[in-house]
């Protein structure tokens, strides 16, 4: 496994993510040791493409995922809008992150951005989120989304691992896998590792937060035994930190570093 942080533009809505300019963010994450970032974008099409990859090539990082929260929060785009004309610009923005994921070998996170149930029904909304699931799943087969599923207070669409595989199940494509986070699992899974054990195979990627959604090492989750339960089912993928830069980003940095790379080694 291997270890990345996410980060965002400086000017993102949203506090759980390294908010810096990327070129002063890559040349922490090379000064700390770590071994790629996951980038939080607004609009993959303004993204200098060969910027990116030469400053990626620069600093030794890899780029495992993309996601797309920002665009939830930022433009309200949102698979479950009762509105079809949000629900297809959703699906075009997703497309276009796919393009960009694809030239970095990345994959694509589908967070926030499956929307709330709003004025629909639970049911009529998911529904709506497994179509458009499919939609996009099948027009970018060659890319990687990553269904993460959110706390009770951020949404009432996939709160639970359980709930997340069912959704794959319906969904029925090949290219659609669960994200896990640590921060989520901590409130809505009876036991993480248990969870983590349930998901197996179909875990594309995770997300590291302490219990107070602070860096790894600075609340009571058992990292140790988390890690672990991804050994035994077979994931050698990224452990993302999407964490609250508090008190400061090189204690962030130091931290997660500390607390999670000599379960690595």
């Amino acid at each position: 496994m291997k270890l990345a942080v996410v980060v965002a533009p400086p000017t993102a809505g949203f506090e759980a993510v390294v908010r810096r300019p990327l070129r002063e963010a890559l040349s922490l994450l090379q000064e700390y040791g770590y071994d790629g970032v996951e980038l939080s974008l607004l609009d993959p099409k303004v993204i200098d493409r060969g910027e990116l990859r030469s400053m990626l090539s620069e600093y030794g990082l890899e780029l495992p995922a993309l996601s797309t929260g920002l665009n939830y929060l930022h433009f309200g785009l949102s698979l479950t809008s009762p509105d079809p004309a949000v629900r297809k610009r959703t699906v075009d923005r997703l497309l276009e992150f796919a393009d960009l994921a694809y030239e970095f070998g990345a994959a694509v996170v589908i967070g926030l951005i499956r929307g709330r149930s709003g004025g629909l029904s639970r049911r009529s909304a998911l529904k709506l989120l497994i179509e458009e699931l499919r939609e996009v799943c099948k027009r970018a087969s060659h890319v990687k989304f990553l269904l993460e599923p959110l706390n009770r207070y951020e949404t009432d669409l996939i709160n639970s691992v359980e709930e997340a595989l069912e959704v794959l199940e319906m969904v029925a494509v090949e290219n659609l896998y669960l994200l896990v986070d640590t921060f989520h699992m901590n409130i809505e899974e009876p036991r993480i590792e248990e969870s983590i054990k349930r998901a197996g195979g179909r875990i594309g990627h995770v997300h590291v937060a302490d219990s107070n959604r602070l860096a790894p090492g600075m609340g009571h989750l058992d990292f140790k035994s988390v890690v672990s339960a991804l050994r035994e089912v077979g994931y050698d993928g990224y452990l993302s930190a999407e964490v609250m830069v508090k008190p400061d980003l090189k204690t962030v940095l130091e931290a997660t570093k500390r607390t999670l790379a000599p379960l690595l080694a």
